[in-house]
């Protein structure tokens, strides 16, 4: 447990580090290496299951891809925009465009590249016990040489989720740079499903395309079939794109600057579910706990974040900090008043966020939503149970930090809340970890 601690803490770091290439492009509160991983996995998710791929590699693929980036930091493509900076001129040109460089250039970057992730995955996954070590090893290292279908398919994923937050931040104009992320991704897919998404992208988003590219869009035979069902994944992935923005209110109640958010705590969570879901006895559905994750807190799109202080902290008249000290106690009338409270806010928000997709996937996302919060399943009650953890891990580092934040009431809510043996173990560990 100690060694798994130690892991979670060095992998959350990556919510706090931003993406390199926003940061040259001057984007004001760019995106973290976190927030990209969460939507990458969401995306890997839903295409990987209508290309009818194995979807729970697919997801860890997604979910372990950047890990090594807690050490290495983000490095832009071939590491050729390095250094560069918008506000000069003749630097801004160049991150306008795509990097064009020859094969043996590529591949002498490439492997370079290679040996310094590998260097930090091994010294961030090292001391953890040797089945996860070798399972989160292996996963990197086929992305990382696109061994596996999953692989390749996640490796065109990632280029593409970049594609999308391009445009959000910069917009489809090829004036302010919409289109410079479009060649590279084009360099990447070859998938026909994936050529098909990117022919949606183009038309969705690019409204003067014809203008912009000059060329018919080129599409498979199925494409028809697909466009629609393909149009309300990209409204759903452009939906939940804003989470990676949405600072968590647990903290910025309590003035923490720059704090998670959503999309950061759900990447933490994530982890969390891969790393203690999969015990000696095999008890929960992996796969499963994984994707109740990836959704347990998207509903926040519409609702906005929420904690149990809510309610009292609007009536407080300038006593936040005083209540903000003590884990909130209701009775039981109150806890369950607020529980179908927010219950029915949350599933009205859900069903509105998951009516963009259709088929499986639509029913799917909603009924691990529902398990979650109902804890009607055994996958349900434990993620409830280690989402707790997850905020308190925040909660410590946060106090350790900011000498004048306290834990102690997200303490209080765990052992409240806690009925596992795992959640007891990792306590035990946070007090020997947090408090020497």
């Amino acid at each position: 447990m100690k060694n798994a601690l130690n892991f979670l803490i060095e992998a959350n770091k990556l919510k706090e580090m931003p993406r390199t290439g926003w940061v040259l492009m001057q984007v004001k509160n760019p995106e973290s290496i976190a927030g990209h991983t969460f939507r990458v996995a969401v995306t890997a998710w839903l295409m990987s299951e209508k290309a009818g791929l194995n979807v729970e590699r697919a997801i860890k693929i997604a979910l372990f891809h950047d890990l090594g980036e807690v050490y290495t930091g983000d490095v832009t493509p071939f590491g050729y925009y390095q250094g560069l900076s918008r506000k000069k001129k003749k630097d801004e040109k160049l991150l306008m465009k795509w990097v064009r460089l020859s094969r043996n250039e590529k591949e002498k970057r490439a492997k370079i590249k290679f040996r310094r992730e590998k260097k930090a995955f091994l010294k961030l996954t090292g001391s953890l016990e040797t089945k996860l070590k070798n399972e989160i090893y292996s996963h990197w290292y086929d992305n990382e040489k696109r061994i596996s279908k999953e692989a390749k398919f996640v490796r065109q994923l990632d280029r593409i989720e970049m594609l999308l937050q391009s445009i959000e931040y910069f917009g489809s104009d090829n004036a302010t740079g919409g289109t410079s992320w479009w060649e590279g991704t084009e360099e990447v897919v070859e998938d026909p499903l994936l050529l098909d998404f990117l022919a949606v992208i183009k038309r969705r988003l690019y409204r003067r395309y014809k203008r912009i590219f000059g060329e018919k869009i080129k599409v498979s035979k199925s494409f028809k079939k697909r466009e629609k069902e393909l149009t309300n994944i990209l409204e759903f992935l452009l939906e939940i794109g804003k989470l990676k923005h949405m600072p968590r209110l647990y903290w910025t109640i309590r003035d923490v600057k720059k704090p998670e958010t959503v999309a950061g705590h759900i990447f933490t969570l994530s982890l969390m579910a891969w790393l203690f879901g999969s015990p000696k006895k095999r008890t929960y559905n992996t796969e499963k706990l994984l994707k109740m994750a990836l959704v347990h807190e998207i509903s926040a799109v519409y609702t906005g974040d929420s904690t149990p202080y809510d309610r009292i902290l609007s009536k407080s008249k300038g006593k936040e900090k005083k209540i903000l000290k003590k884990w909130p106690r209701l009775s039981r009338k109150e806890k369950m008043k607020k529980y179908i409270e927010d219950f029915k806010k949350e599933k009205k928000a859900f069903k509105r966020l998951s009516s963009r997709l259709k088929g499986p996937s639509r029913k799917e996302i909603f009924d691990l939503w529902h398990e979650y919060r109902t804890k009607s399943s055994a996958e349900g009650r434990f993620l409830s149970q280690l989402n707790v953890m997850a905020v308190l891990l925040q909660a410590l580092l946060y106090e350790k930090e900011k000498k004048k934040l306290s834990a102690a009431p997200i303490w209080e809510w765990a052992f409240e809340i806690s009925d596992n043996e795992i959640n007891f173990e990792l306590m035990d560990e946070m007090k020997k970890k947090f408090y020497k």
